[in-house]
């Protein structure tokens, strides 16, 4: 399709001119990406295999290219496709790319971290923790979805530096946490919060905690349920009172690692010869989701054998290797 050609086309020119542009200048006011007419359900369960994105309220959409990362807001979703020349572990520096239900892909003109990117929980705003690691400076970058306003700070990032390069290496600047209101951040000059909305910064106090920082993510959003693992791929859920709920699963062994929101967890179903923590060649790893106080769980369509992408979280990985293993 012509999302397909277009994305294609757009990364073997970024591999002929490799270089660090100043993204600001390569941001057009006009994108379709900068404001919102529709904006999409952001919430729920959200997936990616190949180049198919799955929305909670079952929407597809082609984003015309093999999905690396994914972020979920505005009108559609924002990306980074897959580098065959690459791994698909961390990346920096790579081209980030929005595309709406029904239409082509788009260049944001924005180059991101793995770090350095989030999308707020409502999906109206876009946080940008932009680097250049050749010459050491970094900077916050702002964007409104709905309204199209944008906002770019370098305030807690101590551009009067001696060796900039060496501190930003150093300083392993990451956004931590994004909330509908504020993005937290990991800076050269230590942590600071930003408003989504006018940039506003300010340094964290000596006693401030970072809303969400260290979660664990075994527990459930409103702490009434927790993951345990058990041994022989047979992860239960316990209550903060009652029975413990063995997942109905739909294969013998299963593993539980997410919550989706209070009520549904995310796992993995594991079917196959195999027995015990083993994965073997012949096994077959597929996507579930459970349901608490019920136990109920479904596969999800897809995804067996699959590399799956989530959206990115800050702090989080952004996806499921379900491939089966090598043989030993």
């Amino acid at each position: 399709m012509g999302g397909r050609g277009l994305v294609a086309s757009l990364l073997l020119v970024g591999a002929a001119t490799a270089c660090t542009p100043d993204v600001r200048d390569d941001v057009d006011d006009d994108a379709v990406w900068r404001t919102s007419a529709e904006p999409i359900y952001t919430g729920g369960f959200v997936w990616a295999v190949g180049s198919t994105v799955h929305l909670a309220d079952g929407t597809t959409i082609d984003t015309g290219a093999t999905v690396r990362a994914l972020l979920v807001g505005g009108d559609g979703v924002f990306f980074v496709p897959f580098d065959p020349e690459d791994d698909d572990g961390r990346f920096v520096g790579a081209d980030l790319f929005f595309t709406a239900p029904d239409g082509d892909a788009v260049d944001t003109g924005l180059d991101v971290d793995d770090e350095g990117v989030a999308v707020s929980p409502d999906g109206t705003h876009l946080a940008v923790l932009a680097t250049d690691y050749d010459t050491g400076g970094a900077e916050m970058r702002l964007y409104d979805l709905t309204s199209g306003d944008g906002v770019t700070t370098d305030d807690g990032f101590d551009t009067d530096r001696t060796d900039p390069v060496h501190d930003l290496n150093e300083s392993e600047v990451a956004i931590l946490v994004i909330t509908d209101a504020e993005v937290y951040a990991r800076t050269t000059g230590g942590d600071w919060a930003y408003d989504l909305d006018s940039g506003d910064a300010r340094e964290l106090g000596e006693d401030e905690v970072v809303p969400e920082r260290g979660a664990d993510p075994l527990q459930s959003p409103a702490g009434g349920w927790r993951i345990e693992q058990r041994d022989g791929l047979r992860a239960v859920l316990v209550p903060d009172a009652g029975e413990d709920v063995v997942p109905d699963a739909p294969a013998e062994r299963w593993t539980l690692s997410r919550w989706i929101d209070e009520g549904t967890v995310l796992g993995i179903a594991v079917d196959g010869p195999g027995d015990g923590d083993t994965v073997g060649p012949d096994d077959v790893l597929s996507l579930m989701t459970c349901q608490v106080p019920s136990g109920a769980c479904v596969t999800v369509p897809g995804t067996a054998g699959e590399r799956v992408v989530v959206p990115l979280r800050p702090g989080a990985g952004g996806g499921f290797d379900l491939r089966p293993p090598d043989e030993p």
